[in-house]
């Protein structure tokens, strides 16, 4: 998605500016911006969260459902898994994950993770890959999300330095606090980014849907090569896509994604790690059978890959060479039992000023960002909330409430 605060303004702007049929005529009123609008404009989640809670079961809502910490919403419909799912073999063992990809990895030159759109856990773990593979000279990150445009001043990921601010622009997902703090992070361990997404350039209006999706993947796969791969001879990659992205084989239309024709294009064999289809997604929505399977058998107090007789378990039915599945972690304040176990972040409890009248959200923001920024971290903060936990990277922050009617600073803090 290529959606940026320039691209909405535009349309917004060229609404308004339709010539008036009849002076006398007074115009309409203009409609209500949507709460996408609002977080696209000017960062705001509160829209967001009203919006959710009018219409849970909205598909669009679900997956922003994630970027404000609601995992019941965005999971509700999360765990349906692959249709052709092999039962867990009776031979099966589990490993380590991070290990499991960090050895396979040793050999190769790109590093592909998947997500579902809809899980922050996804998100939080590319920032786990990003760490364990740094050290055998990963140094590029190239995510599908990252805005890829020619358009001229359009931003760029390519340029973001550590410690500097975060262009919510950049991305659509990058409105998950949790991605953004995945992104931070990496340029913080030496990563450079990248964009490879297919250009507005590249498509072709009222094309039908399959040849839509070909020329996308196709498209993904020549900028790859040639904007990622090309500037950057001696670097190995680790690329960030959705889904089906990094299947290596056919889907069951026999549709190549965009891993598949990378391989064919460059002759480079991708590591392909999939976590989208095998969740894991509890304890806030339901895991597809297989993982039930896994977790129940083995009871994995950390993220796992399953390897049986015949291959490693999940993989072959998500088109990867491996397949992550998460256990079940209990939440921790009120928070994602995931977000708690990160070795990065610390706990930090803070008081919420009342009484308020109404719902609002506790946001952590970094101190180089502005006001219209993507927190490092947020919760809604129901009006009766004395207090809430946030569990932050070390760093510098300002603490604020988002409101109905606008942001109020409550203190900065340093971690």
């Amino acid at each position: 998605m290529d959606m940026t605060r320039r691209g909405v303004a535009t349309g917004l702007a060229a609404a308004s500016m339709a010539p008036s049929l009849a002076r006398a005529q007074a115009p309409p009123a203009p409609a209500e911006p949507s709460p996408q609008t609002r977080l696209f404009l000017e960062c705001r989640y509160l829209p967001v969260w009203r919006a959710i809670q009018a219409a849970p079961k909205n598909p669009g809502l679900q997956q922003m459902a994630s970027f404000i910490g609601d995992e019941a919403t965005a999971l509700a419909s999360a765990g349906l898994g692959p249709k052709d799912a092999a039962p867990l073999p009776a031979d099966a063992t589990a490993q380590d994950a991070l290990a499991a990809i960090v050895e396979a990895a040793r050999d190769r030159r790109v590093v592909m993770l998947n997500e579902a759109h809809v899980a922050s856990r996804h998100r939080g773990f590319l920032a786990r890959v990003l760490r364990a593979l740094r050290p055998l000279g990963f140094d590029v990150l190239a995510a599908e999300d990252f805005l890829n445009s020619r358009e001229p001043g359009a931003p760029t990921v390519r340029t973001y330095k550590a410690g500097a601010a975060l262009d919510p622009s950049l991305g659509f997902y990058l409105h998950d606090p949790v991605y953004a703090e995945a992104v931070r992070e990496a340029a913080g361990l030496g990563y450079r980014l990248a964009s490879y997404e297919q250009r507005a350039d590249q498509r072709v209006s009222g094309e039908e849907k399959l040849a839509a999706m070909v020329r996308r993947d196709t498209a993904e796969a020549d900028n790859f090569i040639a904007d990622v791969l090309a500037p950057n001879p001696g670097s190995r990659v680790v690329v960030h896509c959705g889904y089906a992205h990094l299947r290596k084989t056919p889907d069951h239309r026999g549709l190549s994604w965009f891993a598949a024709r990378l391989k064919e294009k460059s002759g480079i064999d991708p590591l392909c790690v999939s976590q989208a289809y095998t969740g894991s997604f509890g304890p806030h929505g339901a895991d597809p059978p297989p993982t039930i399977a896994v977790l129940e058998r083995f009871k994995p107090a950390d993220s796992i890959v399953v390897r049986g007789s015949d291959g490693w378990f999940g993989a072959v039915s998500a088109g990867a060479d491996l397949a992550v599945f998460h256990p079940p972690l209990a939440d921790v304040a009120g928070r994602p039992g995931w977000l708690a176990a990160d070795r990065e972040r610390r706990r930090v409890e803070v008081a919420a000023p009342g009484p308020r009248a109404a719902t609002v959200l506790l946001q952590a923001v970094h101190a180089v960002d502005s006001d219209q920024a993507v927190p490092a971290d947020q919760l809604v903060l129901a009006p009766e909330a004395a207090s809430a936990v946030l569990f932050l990277r070390p760093g510098a922050y300002r603490l604020r409430l988002e409101t109905e009617t606008g942001l109020v600073l409550l203190r900065t803090l340093t971690v």
